[in-house]
């Protein structure tokens, strides 16, 4: 018996292994289980620094507030300084 078009004609590509064998159903093939807490779900490398900061162990480094340069404090400053030097010339 010889072989009918029906064994040798594909309706659509078959998807690459990479994302048929990689995984469950439905998960990228790239991901990594648990997000990377590790073995017990432990956590990254790093997360302790927060519970040490917490704790009070080691100050806070980049919890720093901004200088506001815009501030209407400055604003007050700045005519102050303006009508100082204007009263000096005078």
């Amino acid at each position: 018996m010889t072989r009918t078009n029906k064994w040798t004609q594909h309706e659509a590509r078959p998807d690459p292994k990479y994302f048929t064998h990689a995984g469950n159903f439905g998960e990228s093939p790239n991901h990594v289980k648990k997000q990377g807490f590790g073995k017990g779900n432990w956590g990254r490398p790093g997360d302790e620094i927060q519970d040490l900061i917490d704790n009070g162990e080691i100050p806070e480094v980049f919890n720093k507030s901004r200088r506001g340069s815009n501030v209407q404090s400055n604003e007050k400053r700045y005519e102050e300084v303006q009508h100082y030097e204007e009263a000096e010339t005078i």
